[in-house]
């Protein structure tokens, strides 16, 4: 038995956008994951999943959809949902995790959320000609050497 799961992937400027279309479930749900290992191995920590054609998720699809949430969070991004409804809204309302996820009406707004996040997140360019600056006395001034310390020392008491 096969479960019917169309999978595509768009990528945009931050994010990669990974449309579902049928069925997510213990047969099919190895195959998304997959694809989002695919897409977080080539640099692409801002996932989209375009839920709006999907018409089945059961208990697997939600654990796979919630260890890449993790995983792209760790990588310093995000997992949005866009287009939740029916089957899936029912789950993450009933099981209370309709919170755990970042939940958009629809994919543009889902690419406008992470865009931020990935501008917000970017460290500062800094320009390859710039190189920091040493001043001549510092960079001669030969540095007092350092007391060894004991690590069961204790401060001097004062009291002489």
């Amino acid at each position: 038995m096969t479960t019917r799961l169309d999978l595509s992937v768009r990528r945009h400027e931050g994010a990669s956008v990974i449309a579902i279309a049928g069925e997510l479930d213990k047969l099919s749900s190895p195959r998304l994951r997959d694809v989002m290992v695919t897409e977080l191995d080539d640099g692409s920590c801002h996932l989209v999943l375009d839920v709006t054609r999907l018409r089945f998720c059961d208990s697997t699809g939600l654990w796979t959809m919630l260890e890449f949430q993790r995983r792209a969070g760790a990588a310093g991004g995000c997992l949005r949902l866009a287009g939740v409804h029916g089957v899936l809204k029912r789950i993450l309302t009933i099981t209370g995790l309709a919170g755990a996820f970042s939940l958009d009406p629809d994919v543009p707004a889902s690419l406008r959320a992470a865009s931020s996040l990935a501008r917000a997140t970017k460290p500062p360019a800094v320009s390859p000609s710039a190189s920091p600056s040493v001043s001549p006395s510092a960079s001669s001034a030969p540095s007092a050497p350092s007391a060894p310390s004991a690590p069961d020392a204790k401060p001097p008491s004062g009291t002489g």
